[in-house]
């Protein structure tokens, strides 16, 4: 019977981080900064993925 690797099993390992988990300080930070630099109002209430979106959508549009 063949040896199997447990990671390869393991249906978490690759997966980023859940997606409902609250925004980190830096992306906190950095929206901050950018909401600021647009005139727009900073919402704390975003999750990871919400802040990330946010965040990449105000640099494009600062850009």
């Amino acid at each position: 019977m063949p040896m199997q690797n447990s990671l390869a099993l393991d249906p978490s390992v690759g997966l980023g981080p859940d997606p409902e988990e609250e925004m980190t300080e830096k992306q906190a930070v950095k929206l901050r900064e950018l909401t600021s630099r647009a005139g727009e109002a900073f919402d704390g209430s975003l999750t990871r993925r919400q802040a990330e979106r946010r965040i990449a959508h105000l640099e494009e549009y600062l850009s």
